[in-house]
């Protein structure tokens, strides 16, 4: 499609594993060769394990074009999910042997006897078996008795097994500890290096017919190196669709920004979250509640928030009436809105009962309980009068207030202002433009002029 605009001879990233465009890393050199050595020196079992993508089927097709020996029997199986019967089945086919019993015990007898037969002729078969992590554990267990298929110096059936990482996970269960104890040769893949993968695309290109260095521009490079993360698989994909959507916008060579497109339509950068980012949010609504704490242990206005509180029942896990002792009233104070509570007169005896489960009795002054009010009124310098009280209500302020309870927003016939009389007889009022919802202020009878 774009082979000649690009002048290429071929497509270069295939996401088939076509052994022509192998490139070999020092970890695929080391698989290659594993595979190598433990067939040609019958070391019977060979794993050959890696991530998804990083060229595992890709080694085996490369040995399998390059294993040229005509005394090599080679039986490539590609559908792991099989019982051992069957996979047994298959390779009396693959060796064109006639299968004669049912038996399993005797189907491995007599491949057993074909086996020595094949060694005395100087053959040697070799199963390959691909995706093995997707083989039931019943038959990996069963694989053994390929093993014991041997002469008394060498292995008869070679078996190599190539899969995800996952089969190594699977060969570390119980079950399977005599079968990983059979395996003489292990190799694993790891993802290329970020030297490696600009290698690997250059080496393809270079597969493909072109007579120059490359055709992406040295961003587009570091992007789809970075995004692919190692895996071979993905620079084909991203590389290949690099080279569409160049070729769509007539770019040659492919440029930073289309490497960009192309990632964040294969959603590659998403699958990178930076893990660090997730604290911040945490951390914000931390530091906000502490700065709000500090700020309301700090501010003037606290002791009004909590005689609001208090008044509202807030602030205590069981609603029990809180023990008041009785309060003398003067003879003209009023309460708008918040009724007396009842509370039990003192016993004969000089002790209050307390209410519900608090049948305890406990001693006290009664003729001296409302002494302290009193007392704190007068080292205020208040006299003690005539009150009308009121609840704040939502909105209001202490002019509305004044005005509503006095009918007047003068200043007072005698002494201060209202504001600062009413401030005066309510000592939990600081500022006097600030008052809460809630809370409860006394209104003083004011002076009769003479």
């Amino acid at each position: 499609m774009y082979e000649k605009f690009y002048n290429l001879k071929k497509e270069p990233f295939h996401i088939t594993p076509d052994p022509r465009f192998l490139y070999l890393s020092e970890r695929h050199k080391q698989a290659l060769a594993s595979i190598m050595y433990g067939i040609e020196k019958r070391k019977g079992f060979v794993a050959i394990t890696g991530g998804v993508g990083v060229g595992k089927t890709t080694v085996i097709r490369a040995y399998l074009e390059k294993a040229t020996n005509a005394g090599l029997k080679m039986i490539y199986v590609f559908h792991a999910k099989v019982s051992f019967k069957d996979l047994v089945k298959t390779i009396y086919r693959e060796l064109g042997l006639e299968l004669a019993a049912t038996d399993l015990i005797e189907m491995v007898d007599g491949l057993h006897l074909a086996l020595i037969e094949l060694y005395r002729q100087g053959k040697t078969v070799v199963v390959i078996i691909d995706e093995a992590q997707n083989m039931p554990i019943e038959t990996l267990e069963n694989l053994r008795m390929l093993s014991n298929l041997e002469t008394p110096t060498e292995k008869l059936i070679q078996v190599v097994l190539v899969g995800q990482t996952e089969l190594e996970e699977l060969l570390e269960k119980h079950e399977l500890r005599q079968l990983k104890q059979r395996i003489a040769i292990r190799s694993r893949i790891a993802p290329l290096s970020a030297q490696e993968s600009y290698a690997y695309i250059e080496h393809r290109l270079s597969v493909a017919g072109l007579d120059k260095p490359t055709i992406f521009s040295k961003g587009a490079l570091d992007i789809i190196v970075k995004e692919a993360n190692g895996v071979p698989r993905l620079l084909n994909i991203l590389c290949d669709n690099a080279l569409i959507t160049g070729f769509g916008y007539e770019k040659n060579p492919v440029t930073a920004s289309i490497a960009k497109e192309v990632a964040a339509d294969f959603g590659t950068r998403q699958k990178r979250p930076r893990t660090r980012n997730r604290k911040v949010p945490a951390l914000a609504v931390l530091a906000a509640f502490l700065a709000l704490l500090v700020a309301f242990f700090l501010s003037p206005y606290r002791s009004g928030v909590v005689q609001m509180l208090g008044d509202a029942g807030l602030g205590h896990t069981e609603k029990r009436e809180p023990v008041r002792a009785p309060v003398s009233r003067p003879p003209g104070e009023q309460q708008v809105g918040v009724p007396d509570r009842e509370v039990p007169p003192p016993s004969p005896q000089g002790t209050m009962e307390l209410p519900g489960a608090f049948q305890t009795k406990v001693a006290t002054k009664p003729e001296a309980v409302a002494e302290p009010k009193e007392i704190a009124r007068q080292k205020a310098g208040v006299a003690a009068a005539s009150y009308k009280t009121r609840v704040v209500k939502r909105g209001e302020t202490l002019s509305d207030l004044i005005r509503e309870v006095y009918g007047i927003s003068t200043k007072a016939p005698l002494g201060p202002s209202l504001i600062d009389l009413v401030k005066q007889h309510n000592p939990a009022i600081i500022d006097p433009n600030l008052i809460l919802a809630g809370s409860v202020i006394r209104f003083p009878e004011l002076p009769k002029e003479k």
